[in-house]
């Protein structure tokens, strides 16, 4: 499978909350952080998805926010991963900053150039990574 998105991350589905139209759908990664997706019941059953089962989180690189300091703060996110800044590439506008997350998983970002100076952001530093419920996208092999 060749995907366009950045972020492909395989875990364990540790539960699933069905609504009347969608599921919550909670996956354990390797290293104890946990991602949650919300998909349609249809793809619920579509991707065969039980509790126990292997699956893939994809998010989009530009879906993901960073920040350096969130202790206090409530988002309307649900999904916040800690890592550590691998790499930024930087661009003209935009610069690709790799996180390398619990377990040995690696997330990318697309942030503005104004954000790496605006957090003063380099390798090395302690990042939380932010993206919604609905911005993961499901899959399974087979």
């Amino acid at each position: 499978m060749k995907v366009s998105a950045r972020n492909v991350l395989s875990g364990k589905v540790s539960a699933i909350k069905r609504g009347a139209v969608n599921a919550e759908v909670d996956l354990d990664l390797p290293g104890g952080q946990q991602i949650v997706a919300i998909i349609t019941n249809t793809s619920v059953d579509y991707l065969g998805l039980a509790v126990g089962s292997e699956a893939l989180a994809l998010i989009k690189a530009p879906l993901v926010i960073l920040s350096k300091d969130i202790a206090g703060m409530r988002f309307s996110a649900r999904n916040l991963l800690e890592g550590t800044v691998k790499n930024i590439l930087e661009g003209a506008v935009n610069a690709e900053v790799t996180l390398e997350l619990a377990g040995g998983l690696q997330l990318s970002a697309i942030v503005t150039e104004a954000s790496i100076a605006g957090m003063a952001l380099k390798s090395g530093d302690k990042v939380t990574a932010l993206f919604k419920a609905s911005s993961v996208i499901l899959a399974v092999k087979g």
